[in-house]
């Protein structure tokens, strides 16, 4: 879009300038709004699923919240987002079938009434019959959740945890977390669909500007973190 607009304002004085800038814009935009581009860019993030013999060894499952509801007018309160849901809903069935304790992390990085650790912790027990053990709800990025739930964790001797977020999300997770002192097992979920390409695939979309808006945000995101040092 800046590429776009900066052509228009130069088109008059450099009008192949301007041309050249406005096509490069337009190409970039277009590719960005194409399905196929961002989920094979969120693709090129995904791990593959946990072992059940990795997640055996762990002694905590931390989550990771995704966002909320503000307000939301059915519920009447803030409630977890979509994303979050499917975090917890893994999270859920992990916890059953491997009984460890679970944390969930999150504060309020956009305001709102409850965090999203509590927000998650009344949705995993009253939906999926699941307690929380522990619950942060300071935490306003990937970073601040890993330091957080490690000074939780780490004076009950649980540093080794198994990790739910969503895949695309992982790679940037895990090396925080395992900057703040955790040995990680990735127990990444949510992933992009596995599905054969379709043709509309290859034309612009929402859902397509919107994949690839995550992938360079996650990418963005882990070289932000290298450079401070927190990943």
């Amino acid at each position: 879009m800046l590429l776009l607009a900066l052509g228009f304002i130069l088109q008059r004085r450099r009008k192949r300038l301007g041309l050249a800038l406005a096509m490069l814009g337009f190409a970039a935009l277009w590719l960005s709004s194409l399905g196929v581009v961002g989920t094979s860019m969120l693709r090129l993030l995904e791990p593959p699923p946990a072992s059940l013999a990795a997640l055996k060894s762990a002694t905590a499952i931390v989550v990771l919240g995704a966002g909320r509801v503000h307000n939301s007018p059915d519920y009447a309160d803030d409630v977890p987002g979509a994303e979050a849901l499917v975090r917890l809903r893994y999270a859920a069935r992990l916890a059953r079938g491997t009984g460890l304790p679970v944390l969930l992390s999150g504060g309020k990085p956009y305001g709102g009434r409850l965090s999203e650790g509590e927000t998650m912790a009344r949705v995993l027990k009253l939906d999926f019959n699941v307690a929380a053990r522990w619950v942060e709800n300071q935490s306003t990025t990937t970073a601040e959740s890993a330091m957080r739930a490690h000074a939780m964790l780490q004076p009950e001797g649980r540093t080794r945890i198994a990790l739910v977020t969503s895949a695309w999300h992982m790679p940037r997770a895990s090396r925080a977390f395992g900057k703040a002192g955790f040995e990680v097992v990735p127990a990444p979920t949510g992933y992009v669909s596995r599905r054969d390409s379709k043709l509309t695939d290859w034309l612009p979309s929402a859902e397509g500007l919107y994949a690839t808006r995550v992938a360079l945000w996650e990418l963005l995101g882990m070289v932000w973190y290298r450079l401070k040092g927190s990943a």
